[in-house]
């Protein structure tokens, strides 16, 4: 059974996704990637790419990928060798070049559904979730592990244990006008403030971060 949520709970996430918002102005990263033209196909490779690598290492290789292979006709018609090549700085590269193979060899266009999405190899909920979000604007939550720090300290006894109802919790936190630049923050956040060894004299959240308090 879903744990209740009180009056006190819903205000810490309030006051969470304002501050969040706040500090966004300002401090958001500035990737290719995140310009707002970016297509569906751009911002897929993006995120395929930022999985257990970190932005600064795609960003050199970014450019280059999406002028050797524009689209997915474009990885379809190449060899995996030729993949590679661009891509070996990254680390996984068999794994990535085969997985963008296989994507490529049955489609020639992305979907734009998550349970779609999720389907294709090597392709997971936060892939799925971070593209269409950043890329449509779409409603969708974002959970890879350092986002998962940020809320697991920040709410501490609130943040559930199922992967489910960390789902819904984060989709809850979600603010509806603008949840491409809430996600985006929150990726920020959690690598400029709330990293590993965190800055918590720094952070928004410190009068209510239960973290921080029980240090």
């Amino acid at each position: 059974m879903q744990e209740k949520i009180t009056t006190m709970d819903y205000s810490r996430e309030k006051h969470f996704r304002s501050g969040l918002m706040e500090w966004a102005e300002g401090n958001l990263r500035d990737f290719a990637w995140r310009e707002t033209d970016r297509s569906l196909y751009e911002v897929f490779v993006a995120e395929f790419f930022l999985t257990q690598t970190p932005a600064g290492n795609v960003a050199e290789v970014y450019p280059e990928f999406l002028e050797r292979f524009p689209d997915l006709r474009a990885i379809d018609a190449a060899t995996e060798d030729e993949i590679v090549a661009v891509i070996e700085p990254l680390g996984f590269y068999n794994m990535r070049s085969e997985a963008l193979k296989s994507i490529a060899a049955e489609r020639s266009d992305l979907p734009e559904d998550v349970k779609e999405l999720t389907e294709l190899p090597r392709v997971g909920h936060y892939v799925a979730n971070a593209t269409l979000c950043f890329s449509r604007g779409r409603r969708l939550p974002i959970l890879d592990r350092n986002v998962e720090r940020v809320y697991s300290r920040v709410f501490g006894t609130n943040w559930p244990e199922t992967r489910s109802e960390q789902i819904a919790f984060a989709e809850r936190l979600l603010p509806s006008d603008d949840p491409r630049t809430y996600n985006l923050a929150l990726l920020d956040f959690a690598a400029a403030i709330c990293q590993p060894n965190p800055l918590c004299e720094q952070c928004f959240a410190n009068d209510y971060c239960e973290y921080y308090e029980t240090r």
